[in-house]
């Protein structure tokens, strides 16, 4: 399942890269974390739990920056497994980040996710929209956060 974003942040692009590679500035914002704590500079361990409809699941993943480059591009590669062991997923992301002024920054996100287990059998379509509704809760979070730390 491919999934993208792009959205605009009135933050230096500084900031904004900054407080997306902090574990503890970006855990909060990531809807359903229960944990996030870094291994090293690249790689981090993260508890999420996810409803869809009557099913809920806690995954258990690491994920590891590829490669970066700095105020510019990160790219990650993560997986994981339920913590009852009947479900995996993997995912593949880019984050790009552009300077659209000295106060506003823009993201984009390009996300490409594979799950197998209890969550795969609502079909990509309601995943689909499952994952809009997470990623625009996280935006909304990232934003307020930032934006109200400039104000």
């Amino acid at each position: 399942m491919l999934i993208e974003e792009k959205f605009s942040i009135k933050a230096p692009i500084q900031k904004v890269w900054n407080f997306l590679l902090n574990p503890e500035s970006i855990g909060p914002c990531i809807p359903g974390c229960e944990k996030i704590e870094a291994i090293n500079e690249r790689e981090f361990l993260s508890t999420v739990k996810i409803k869809v409809g009557p099913i809920a699941v806690r995954f258990k993943f690491k994920t590891t920056i590829e490669e970066i480059s700095p105020y510019t591009y990160i790219r990650t590669v993560g997986g994981g497994d339920e913590l009852d062991k009947k479900g995996r997923f993997k995912q593949q992301t880019t984050i790009n980040f552009n300077k659209l002024s000295e106060d506003e920054t823009e993201v984009s996100y390009r996300s490409e996710v594979s799950i197998v287990g209890r969550l795969a059998t609502f079909g990509e379509r309601i995943m689909r929209a499952k994952a809009k509704g997470l990623g625009q809760e996280f935006v909304n979070s990232v934003k307020g956060k930032l934006e109200q730390t400039i104000s």
